[in-house]
């Protein structure tokens, strides 16, 4: 046995005896996903995140209190995992910090493979990068990167945190669809910007009521708080999502706690959250997404039927009780298992 696996062993036994004594560990990170990490954050745990090729935009959140932006690892912190939540240049950051700390990394992939390019190749580099465990916000999103349920391979679903987004003060809601897309017109092939537009009607004398947040010049600037957004979404009767090519939006998600009826496009994860007639309306052309919005529009108690029963769904199954509960599971067993 080699040195290395002699050290690595040791470690392992110490940190299995370390982690039934404390509940707060020490994860370095790198920011990839603002308002992800300020769900993560509820873990309890410390996060010291890398400044390596993206910094905190705050546009999109405060950072937590438990949450530490660093420019050098500080090595008196006697750090317990990394966690990357992509699987880029990062991953060998990470993998020459490893040695070092001599910790596991946990890969959490968020997105894709990008259909832009040949997906095999992406899915083959993606499965030629080792780690010691890898975690995906959806079964769907596993399983379109090759990989299966397994001791070293898992799934955690968005959690939302309805004390916020289902609180807050009660509006009458206006008439109009809402929609939440950063940098949109440049990222119509998963974000769906010209299907929207058809959808709406975009400057033509049909367009529907439409109110849109997020970073994208010319067409409309972020909300100035999660406050401000909350009441965005409250304001409006109809949520409208055009993704294409994405897992499930969090804006999505935000806006079925926020009590908004749904329009959305019939893809990727977003089937097995919502229910056609039941807690949303789904299709996927123009057309279709176009006479659900004109039908929420003019029957507001169809639209707050399905508003109510799509808040109900992220309060009963996507709540932050069940993602920290998750995370903090997965955390402890992939350091456990770490090194056996």
């Amino acid at each position: 046995m080699s040195s290395t696996a002699s050290q690595q062993s040791i470690r392992s036994i110490m940190r299995r005896s370390y982690l039934s004594k404390v509940d707060t560990l020490n994860i370095l990170t790198f920011c990839t996903h603002e308002r992800y990490e300020q769900g993560l954050c509820k873990t309890g745990h410390n996060f010291y995140s890398i400044n390596h090729g993206k910094t905190w935009n705050t546009d999109y959140g405060l950072i937590p209190a438990n949450y530490q932006q660093i420019d050098i690892v500080p090595w008196h912190v006697n750090f317990d995992l990394i966690l990357c939540h992509t699987s880029c240049e990062r991953i060998m950051v990470a993998k020459q910090i490893q040695q070092l700390f001599n910790i596991p990394i946990m890969r959490h992939t968020h997105v894709l493979p990008d259909i832009r390019f040949d997906v095999q190749s992406q899915i083959a580099n993606f499965n030629a990068i080792e780690v010691d465990h890898d975690c995906f916000i959806s079964r769907y999103n596993m399983e379109e990167w090759g990989k299966n349920l397994s001791k070293t391979t898992s799934f955690i679903e968005h959690g939302i945190d309805t004390d916020f987004w289902s609180g807050g003060d009660s509006h009458d809601r206006e008439n109009v669809c809402i929609s939440v897309v950063n940098d949109w017109p440049n990222r119509d092939w998963c974000c769906g910007w010209k299907l929207w537009q058809q959808t709406v009607g975009f400057n033509s004398p049909d367009q529907l009521p439409i109110k849109v947040f997020g970073s994208s010049p010319g067409l409309s600037e972020p909300a100035s708080s999660l406050e401000a957004l909350r009441e965005g979404y409250k304001k409006s009767s109809i949520f409208l999502n055009t993704s294409i090519h994405s897992p499930v939006p969090t804006v999505l998600m935000e806006a079925m706690a926020c009590g908004c009826a749904i329009v959305s496009t019939d893809n990727c994860m977003i089937p097995e959250i919502i229910h056609h007639g039941e807690n949303g309306l789904l299709a996927n052309t123009p057309e279709e997404l176009r006479e659900h919005c004109e039908y929420l529009l003019n029957n507001p108690d169809e639209a707050r039927r399905l508003g109510d029963n799509a808040k109900t769904t992220i309060i009963n199954e996507f709540n932050l009780n069940r993602f920290v509960e998750d995370w903090n599971k997965q955390f402890f067993n992939v350091i456990k298992n770490y090194g056996k």
